[in-house]
């Protein structure tokens, strides 16, 4: 049981370092259209991991613009969750809300939070639990305002995924 705590810290500190180290590159690249990391291999586990990380692409919905990409794991211990997303800035007095779907036997959602801009430019989401998310199938990345915060009730849908095929 220790042991799995011990790994489950481990991976959690591993995947914040990741995602620090990509949102704190900001020397431009000469090197055509190659990134610091390809951000679908974030969260992608070594050779020894016992883990299995699932990788998505996120689409634009309606007349917006952008992409993105959405990584989960669950080790028996800690859930994480983590979205990239290329976005342009959001309507003055908006942000962007990142939230886990699952459609059945009832529409159930949850918030993981608020998107970060990086100093690269994308934007950049950090969620984990001890809870098991994992039967949370869908990825929305909502357009949200700012005056209601964080307030449990999504708004205007600007990318979508889905884990399940």
């Amino acid at each position: 049981m220790k042991n799995s705590y011990l790994v489950g810290g481990v991976v959690a500190v591993i995947v914040v370092a990741a995602v620090l180290y990509f949102l704190s590159q900001n020397k431009p690249s000469t090197e055509p259209n190659q990134e610091s990391q390809d951000q679908t291999e974030i969260l992608k586990p070594n050779a020894t991991s016992e883990e299995n990380v699932e990788t998505i692409e996120l689409t634009v919905v309606g007349g917006y613009t952008g992409t993105g990409t959405a990584n989960r794991t669950f080790n028996g211990t800690n859930f994480v969750h983590l979205v990239i997303a290329q976005l342009d800035d959001p309507s003055e007095g908006k942000f962007y809300e990142g939230w886990l779907v699952k459609k059945e036997p009832t529409l159930t959602f949850i918030s993981t939070g608020k998107l970060k801009r990086g100093d690269e430019g994308d934007f950049a989401l950090l969620f984990n639990s001890e809870t098991d998310y994992s039967d949370y199938n869908d990825v929305v990345i909502t357009e949200e305002t700012e005056s209601l915060g964080l307030d449990n009730n999504p708004e205007t849908h600007i990318l979508e995924g889905s884990f399940s095929n």
